[in-house]
């Protein structure tokens, strides 16, 4: 009678393992509810390829996309017109600071991040609305 309540392991095992294999299968399939896989298409294969005969057309296809040129991007162009226009002043703030950084005669430690700002502060207000302006 003991050894008909004691369960062997082989028993006991298969519940466990059922279970581990319930919960792993629970969190592989949850996983891959958030997780989408994606799968590679197989090459197709064709003896046409294969010959040569297509292979001169692929490249020129290829140089033909590689040509497609982006338009310009006028901001910077607008931004530039900004600095020289209204801005000016505060462009030459930053540029005077800037040569005296670079020659060395500036304190040390010394930068132009406030005269940068300044600039930028400018600039930004008088550029926006016309670039939007350019995209619409």
């Amino acid at each position: 009678m003991v050894a008909d309540n004691t369960p062997t392991t082989e028993q006991s095992s298969s519940p466990v393992a059922a279970q581990q294999e319930e919960s792993s299968s629970f969190f592989s399939s949850l996983v891959s509810y958030f997780v989408p896989t994606a799968h590679a298409e197989a090459p197709e294969e064709s003896t046409e390829e294969d010959s040569g005969d297509d292979s001169g057309e692929k490249p020129e296809e290829e140089e033909e996309e590689e040509e497609e040129e982006e338009p310009e991007d006028p901001a910077p162009a607008i931004r530039e017109a900004c600095e020289q226009g209204p801005c000016a002043e505060h462009l030459h703030h930053f540029q005077s600071c800037s040569t005296k950084v670079e020659e060395g005669k500036g304190f040390p430690g010394e930068d132009c991040v406030e005269e940068f700002f300044h600039l930028l502060h400018c600039v930004d207000p008088c550029a926006a609305p016309k670039v939007f302006k350019k995209l619409a």
